[in-house]
């Protein structure tokens, strides 16, 4: 059995990691312009996880493969552990992400598929680590934004 090292983590992967529970609570807590992209009936678990090791304990994960707007895409679940926002998941969400498209670079050709990342928090403190990798920079003039890279993230 695999060893998990946080009870949160167990009940994550049960709930989560049945398709009729992904389905349900996406088409619950998606916003409609994502909602109205995402083919949930496509929805296919993948067995890898993109955590380091030393982060098991306050977070798990799970893949999706799916079809976004016709093309292949996936939908990253992120859980938070903590029970206060994590200012540098965004940071760790665009590692995830890269973990993700080297994968599939290994068994497909470009180009990227598109990775949507939310985060599951269930802290009793209100997030108030923002919500886009762009958040992390702080106050930035808007003439290097197009040198700055950015993504949102579902929370």
């Amino acid at each position: 059995m695999e060893y998990l090292p946080n009870p949160h983590d167990r009940l994550f992967k049960e709930t989560w990691g049945r398709k009729e529970n992904a389905q349900s609570f996406l088409q619950q807590f998606l916003p409609d312009y994502l909602l109205s992209s995402i083919d949930l009936d496509s929805l296919e678990i993948c067995k890898d996880s993109f955590v380091e090791e030393d982060l098991r304990e306050y977070f798990s994960d799970l893949l999706y493969k799916t079809t976004l707007s016709g093309r292949h895409g996936y939908l990253y679940f992120l859980f938070e552990h903590k029970s206060h926002p994590e200012k540098r998941v965004a940071l760790q969400l665009l590692s995830y992400q890269q973990g993700i498209w080297n994968l599939h670079l290994k068994q497909e050709p470009l180009p990227l598929p598109v990775v949507i990342a939310m985060v599951l928090y269930h802290g009793t403190q209100q997030w108030t680590a923002g919500n886009s990798l762009l958040h992390l920079f702080g106050e930035t003039n808007e003439r290097l934004l197009p040198n700055i890279p950015d993504f949102r993230y579902l929370l």
